[in-house]
């Protein structure tokens, strides 16, 4: 090791998605530290955000899990640099990066099964996920769809979200494009946190719905639409997430139930269910009102098949 670096503590990398593996390619990589939390850290590099994750958290774009359970315990703060020296990734004055034991982490690609559609037994497998997800997501009193207290501005953004729901529900059974895209972009922002409730609403929802070979899939160049000229009235972190949603990038555990519901494997379903559920402090149960409604339509435009 070389003097610049001999004096850090070596953080090291378990796993990484090719977007963080490719930074070591960029010689004059800059960026800053710009949120520490015990489980995560996000980095700002040329407008892009990336994060180191804690080795119990599931993988993710953009990130690299590290060997590491809290972050609380680093002297890692907000401004700290992060650059590259000596083919070396450098954390503030404290820390390197190393990946000697890093694997590639690679996200599947996973195709809904429309042959499927139209079968009773897949049918009555979405139903039951429905109404399973109904049942959890009737205690999820974080989430800003379920909202009962007396915070006026927290009302009416319970109003305005369930009633874009509505809405964006109705326009889809009826297969309208007309208006669809303007629908889509008054979810983005709408909420509170660094993620907020309509931007994981719609994270949820596309995650089903916009699957290759699903017939809602048609849709979208309007979910781009409405997502791509609203994305500034939302958090960076929130609008990176949806641009990689559009991609179809996404956590692991997110791929893992997208794929148990594809195949209508219920071995792990009600476990893959809380783990998303889990996430942030309302982000999860808001993903899952979003795959709730994935769900619903696509059992909905599936029911014309059976009949």
């Amino acid at each position: 090791m070389n003097n610049a670096t001999s004096h850090r503590q070596i953080l090291y990398g378990l796993t990484a998605d090719i977007h963080f593996l490719n930074l070591l390619n960029q010689p004059q990589l800059s960026g800053k530290v710009e949120q520490v939390f015990n489980k995560a850290i996000n980095v700002s590099i040329d407008n892009h955000l990336f994060t180191l994750l804690s080795t119990q958290l599931d993988n993710a774009p953009n990130s690299c899990r590290l060997l590491n359970n809290d972050f609380s315990l680093l002297n890692i703060k907000n401004e700290d640099n992060f650059y590259l020296l000596n083919n070396e990734i450098c954390i503030g004055e404290h820390y390197s990066l190393s990946f000697s034991l890093c694997k590639l982490w690679q996200q599947p690609v996973i195709n809904f099964i429309y042959e499927k559609i139209n079968q009773r037994n897949y049918q009555s497998f979405l139903l039951k996920q429905i109404n399973r997800l109904d049942l959890i997501l009737s205690e999820a009193r974080s989430s800003l769809f379920n909202y009962q207290g007396d915070n006026l501005f927290y009302v009416a953004s319970t109003e305005k979200l369930n009633q874009l729901r509505s809405n964006l529900i109705s326009l889809l059974k009826a297969k309208q494009r007309h208006g669809l895209a303007n629908v889509i972009s008054q979810f983005v922002g709408l909420g509170i946190g660094l993620t907020p409730s309509g931007d994981d609403y719609l994270v949820g929802l596309m995650a089903f719905l916009l699957l290759e070979k699903h017939p809602a899939r048609t849709f979208y160049p309007e979910f781009h639409q409405g997502i791509m000229q609203s994305n500034e009235r939302t958090t960076p972190i929130s609008a990176i997430t949806l641009e990689k949603a559009l991609n179809h990038e996404y956590r692991e555990n997110m791929h893992q139930l997208i794929q148990s519901l594809v195949d209508a494997n219920e071995t792990n379903i009600y476990s893959q269910f809380l783990d998303i559920l889990n996430i942030g402090s309302s982000s999860g149960s808001d993903m899952l009102f979003g795959i709730r409604d994935a769900l619903y339509l696509t059992h909905y435009f599936g029911e014309s098949y059976v009949n």
